[in-house]
Protein backbone atom coordinates (compact mmCIF):
# COMPACT_ATOMS: atom_id res chain seq x y z
CA UNK A 1 0.00 0.00 0.00
CA UNK A 2 1.36 3.35 -1.00
CA UNK A 3 0.37 6.62 0.56
CA UNK A 4 -1.13 8.71 -2.24
CA UNK A 5 0.64 11.96 -3.04
CA UNK A 6 -1.21 15.22 -2.58
CA UNK A 7 -1.98 16.50 -6.06
CA UNK A 8 -1.13 20.01 -7.08
CA UNK A 9 -3.44 21.79 -4.71
CA UNK A 10 -5.44 23.85 -7.18
CA UNK A 11 -8.55 24.92 -5.30
CA UNK A 12 -11.82 24.81 -7.24
CA UNK A 13 -13.99 25.97 -4.33
CA UNK A 14 -13.53 26.99 -0.72
CA UNK A 15 -15.97 27.53 2.12
CA UNK A 16 -14.69 29.01 5.33
CA UNK A 17 -12.85 31.85 6.94
CA UNK A 18 -10.31 34.09 5.25
CA UNK A 19 -7.92 36.68 6.62
CA UNK A 20 -6.40 39.19 4.16
CA UNK A 21 -7.55 36.96 1.28
CA UNK A 22 -5.85 33.82 2.65
CA UNK A 23 -7.63 30.74 3.97
CA UNK A 24 -7.52 30.89 7.77
CA UNK A 25 -9.23 28.89 10.51
CA UNK A 26 -11.68 26.14 9.74
CA UNK A 27 -12.65 25.52 6.14
CA UNK A 28 -13.58 23.09 3.39
CA UNK A 29 -11.77 23.01 0.04
CA UNK A 30 -12.47 21.10 -3.17
CA UNK A 31 -9.49 20.64 -5.46
CA UNK A 32 -9.03 20.00 -9.17
CA UNK A 33 -9.50 16.28 -9.75
CA UNK A 34 -12.10 15.81 -7.03
CA UNK A 35 -9.96 15.64 -3.87
CA UNK A 36 -11.30 17.43 -0.76
CA UNK A 37 -9.97 18.77 2.53
CA UNK A 38 -11.92 19.69 5.64
CA UNK A 39 -10.03 21.13 8.56
CA UNK A 40 -7.76 23.88 9.73
CA UNK A 41 -5.98 26.40 7.52
CA UNK A 42 -3.27 28.91 8.37
CA UNK A 43 -2.04 31.65 6.01
CA UNK A 44 -3.55 29.82 3.04
CA UNK A 45 -2.08 26.39 3.87
CA UNK A 46 -3.74 23.23 5.17
CA UNK A 47 -2.21 23.48 8.64
CA UNK A 48 -3.34 21.74 11.84
CA UNK A 49 -5.90 18.97 12.14
CA UNK A 50 -7.83 17.97 9.05
CA UNK A 51 -9.17 15.25 6.78
CA UNK A 52 -7.98 14.96 3.18
CA UNK A 53 -9.97 12.63 0.93
CA UNK A 54 -8.74 11.61 -2.51
CA UNK A 55 -11.26 11.23 -5.34
CA UNK A 56 -10.67 7.44 -5.30
CA UNK A 57 -11.82 7.27 -1.67
CA UNK A 58 -8.48 7.00 0.16
CA UNK A 59 -8.58 9.17 3.28
CA UNK A 60 -6.02 10.79 5.59
CA UNK A 61 -7.10 12.13 8.96
CA UNK A 62 -4.49 13.85 11.05
CA UNK A 63 -2.00 16.66 11.25
CA UNK A 64 -0.88 18.88 8.38
CA UNK A 65 2.07 21.27 8.37
CA UNK A 66 1.93 23.73 5.45
CA UNK A 67 0.03 21.37 3.10
CA UNK A 68 2.04 18.27 4.08
CA UNK A 69 0.85 15.34 6.19
CA UNK A 70 3.16 15.33 9.23
CA UNK A 71 3.55 14.16 12.84
CA UNK A 72 0.71 11.67 13.22
CA UNK A 73 -2.42 10.54 11.48
CA UNK A 74 -4.51 7.77 10.03
CA UNK A 75 -4.73 6.56 6.43
CA UNK A 76 -7.75 4.51 5.36
CA UNK A 77 -7.72 2.74 2.00
CA UNK A 78 -10.87 1.75 0.12
CA UNK A 79 -10.49 -1.97 0.94
CA UNK A 80 -10.64 -1.16 4.66
CA UNK A 81 -6.87 -1.31 5.27
CA UNK A 82 -5.64 1.26 7.77
CA UNK A 83 -2.43 2.78 9.07
CA UNK A 84 -2.32 4.76 12.27
CA UNK A 85 0.80 6.35 13.68
CA UNK A 86 3.73 8.60 12.87
CA UNK A 87 3.84 10.43 9.54
CA UNK A 88 6.67 12.42 7.99
CA UNK A 89 6.36 14.22 4.64
CA UNK A 90 3.19 12.31 3.82
CA UNK A 91 4.54 8.78 4.40
CA UNK A 92 4.67 6.32 7.30
CA UNK A 93 7.79 7.16 9.31
CA UNK A 94 8.33 6.32 12.97
CA UNK A 95 6.10 4.09 15.07
CA UNK A 96 2.77 2.93 13.66
CA UNK A 97 0.21 0.19 13.14
CA UNK A 98 -0.92 -1.18 9.76
CA UNK A 99 -3.88 -3.54 9.41
CA UNK A 100 -4.95 -5.11 6.12
CA UNK A 101 -8.62 -4.90 5.23
CA UNK A 102 -8.52 -8.00 3.01
CA UNK A 103 -5.98 -10.34 4.66
CA UNK A 104 -5.35 -11.36 8.29
CA UNK A 105 -2.14 -9.32 8.25
CA UNK A 106 -1.04 -6.54 10.54
CA UNK A 107 2.25 -4.89 11.46
CA UNK A 108 2.99 -2.85 14.53
CA UNK A 109 6.42 -1.34 14.73
CA UNK A 110 8.76 1.11 13.13
CA UNK A 111 8.54 2.51 9.62
CA UNK A 112 11.15 4.33 7.57
CA UNK A 113 10.08 6.47 4.59
CA UNK A 114 6.92 4.43 4.02
CA UNK A 115 8.49 0.96 4.44
CA UNK A 116 8.40 -1.43 7.41
CA UNK A 117 11.59 -1.11 9.40
CA UNK A 118 11.93 -3.79 12.06
CA UNK A 119 10.44 -7.05 13.18
CA UNK A 120 6.96 -8.19 12.20
CA UNK A 121 4.70 -9.01 15.13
Amino acid sequence: YEEPVLAQVIVKSYEGEKVRGLYEGEGFACFEGGNTYKGMFSEGFMHGQGTYTWADGVKYEGTFVKNVQMLNGRYTWTDGSTYEGSIKNGVRHGFGFFKSGTHPVSYIGYWCKGKRHGKVS
